[in-house]
């Protein structure tokens, strides 16, 4: 639940690239701040930022990676207007090397700066993939996005990271307890051919030496809810992919999931990135349009 006069943060991750990440989390801020909403985009794909190309603005503007080194007192002096009324833009960094691996003390900073951004809604568009930077700015919010197509290695790929990030989260907690954190490390390196590791199979494990902890770290992970949002999908495709990838998720992960909504296929979309045209205002009834409209009302809803 959103606390009184703070935004609410959606990190918009993906498993793999190439799935429709970044033109989706621009869609987003931009249907959000269309409707009225005081919405802040942020790129968080360090080393790899590009939402910019989206929104329709240069890439010339100072962002996170210049924050980190010149040691700016603050992230909102940053934070850009775009042509879209209500909605601003913090850019990322592209150009300097390694910084999607930036020290703990440094990405720590960043989560603190992005929670005190003010604005209704805060859009942050994640790298893709597994890296630890990712997974913990998944972690700024509950219940945050995870974009994927309806494709076998999407798919799965999506799962990888919501593993990678719960036991990421299980390992941070199990850090008091270095006797139980090493069984674990062991535990998740076993070859794939091995029995599958579940979280109830580790929340067990833990609760044998450690009852109390487990507990906590329990409750801590229950506390993640991701939505999904299927792309690139057809239009008489069912709720079945969703259905499944929710009861895996239970049952691998114990992990309560939903469907945030389905984006039917829209060659447009393709064009109008390679025009560097501004998809939605460009092509308001588009299919890709009304897909993310109905999206945009259940995120309201559920702020």
């Amino acid at each position: 639940m959103r606390q009184p006069g703070r935004a609410t943060i959606i990190p918009v991750a993906s498993g793999k690239g190439g799935v429709g990440k970044s033109i989706f989390a621009a869609s987003l801020a931009i249907s959000l701040a269309r409707k009225g909403e005081e919405t802040v985009a942020v790129d968080l794909d360090l080393g790899g930022a590009n939402l910019h190309t989206y929104l329709g603005l240069p890439n010339t503007n100072p962002g996170i990676g210049d924050y980190l080194k010149q040691r700016l007192a603050s992230l909102g002096e940053l934070i850009v207007p775009t042509t879209i009324n209500n909605l601003r833009f913090l850019p990322g960094d592209g150009k300097t090397p390694f910084m999607a691996d930036i020290p703990t003390p440094q990405r720590l900073q960043l989560l603190d700066e992005i929670q005190k951004i003010p604005a209704r809604y805060v859009i942050v568009d994640l790298g893709a993939g597994t890296s630890l930077n990712t997974l913990n700015f998944f972690g700024l919010a509950n219940n945050g996005i995870i974009i994927t197509t309806l494709d076998t290695p999407a798919l799965m790929n999506a799962l990888v990271f919501l593993r990678s990030f719960i036991f990421a989260n299980i390992l941070t907690l199990a850090k008091e307890n270095g006797a139980i954190r090493k069984t674990l490390l062991d535990a998740y390196r076993q070859p794939a051919n091995k029995e599958n590791l579940t979280v109830e199979r580790v929340y067990d494990f833990i609760a044998r030496h450690d009852a109390p902890l487990a507990e906590k770290i329990k409750r801590r992970c229950g506390y993640f809810q991701p939505r999904f949002v299927y792309n690139m999908g057809e239009e008489k495709e069912d709720g079945k992919v969703a259905e499944r990838m929710e009861a895996t998720l239970r049952k691998n992960l114990s992990m309560r999931a939903s469907a945030l909504g389905l984006i039917t296929y829209d060659p447009e979309v393709r064009k109008a990135v390679r025009r560097n045209e501004i998809f939605l205002p460009a092509h308001p009834e588009s299919a890709y349009a009304r897909c993310l409209n109905e999206i945009v009302a259940r995120v309201r809803q559920q702020a």
